[in-house]
């Protein structure tokens, strides 16, 4: 059950492939939440949709691979070009020419990338806990290899594409776990866990595979940085531990950005404190849409 159902809902379609989105409200301007990438889907927004849909139009989107948009078959189709266009064709399909962007971890990367290569259609951005290489990665998060066999995996050695192929509900759970450092965020963890069952280890191994992340290189990442013109608002964990959160700090520097900072929150601060979110989003998108209270 849901707080509001969709006024809008359909598909668009590229090479073959239906990509799902919904709308709600009917308010000026428009917000598009971008997912992280495949592991979840637009669901993951549940908590600001019903609140923002009050005030704006509200656009919402799942990634191939999950959800109700179709499952690619290899991993060319991944490729942020087609994740970006994909995004792009949605906006066209609910004739938003300008909005305002939101995302989470490579979905603000994918935000941050939308504003720097067409400005014209780019209200803001509000990226949450961005993924983009500016700093060493978690140490973590690149401990163990990814393609090694091993007898056992505990861990982060759980991130391997062997157990993920053997049991990735093990993998799913210890992931979201450490995506909700704070206390009492049972239900949320649960939520994820649903969620990232959609894609399962073989999308998430399509994505993994597919080519390289365009903001995994320092240099293009700080080249799309530059070229951003519009306002940015950066929500970053103070424990996130999928993203080092210097990489917020970065971001906001390099963009003339505001930078806030939720002491004690992981890498979904929308879901665990989701009035704190809500109301920097909502006062945001006033800000940078011209709204009038």
């Amino acid at each position: 059950m849901r707080a509001l159902e969709p006024t809008v809902s359909g598909f668009v379609s590229r090479d073959g492939l239906d990509v799902h989105y919904e709308v709600y409200g009917d308010g000026e301007p428009t917000i598009y939440l971008l997912m992280p990438d495949v592991i979840i889907h637009s669901r993951a927004w549940k908590a600001q949709i019903p609140f923002l849909a009050r005030h704006f139009r509200v656009v919402v989107s799942d990634p191939r691979g999950n959800g109700l948009s179709a499952k690619p078959s290899v991993p060319e189709q991944m490729a942020d070009r087609d994740l970006l266009d994909d995004e792009w064709a949605v906006l066209d399909a609910v004739e938003a020419d300008r909005a305002v962007i939101a995302g989470v971890c490579t979905g603000a990367g994918h935000a941050l990338l939308m504003a720097a290569e067409r400005p014209d259609r780019v209200l803001g951005v509000c990226a949450i806990n961005p993924g983009m290489l500016l700093t060493d990665p978690l140490p973590h998060r690149i401990a163990f290899d990814f393609d090694e066999v091993r007898d056992e995996y505990e861990g982060w050695q759980k991130q391997n594409r062997h157990h993920w192929s053997a049991d990735w509900p093990d993998f799913s759970r210890f992931f979201w776990g450490q995506m909700f450092p704070e206390p009492h965020s049972t239900k949320q963890r649960e939520d994820c866990f649903e969620w990232s069952l959609g894609a399962g280890a073989e999308m998430m191994l399509l994505e993994h595979d597919s080519p390289p992340y365009l903001l995994n290189a320092p240099d293009t990442a700080r080249e799309v940085l530059a070229a951003v013109r519009c306002p940015v608002l950066v929500i970053n964990g103070s424990l996130d531990r999928c993203q080092n959160p210097a990489r917020s700090a970065i971001v906001a520097d390099l963009t003339g950005g505001e930078l806030v900072v939720i002491e004690g929150a992981g890498h979904l601060p929308q879901a665990r404190d989701p009035v704190k979110v809500n109301l920097l989003m909502r006062d945001f998108v006033r800000r940078v849409g011209d709204v009038r209270m």
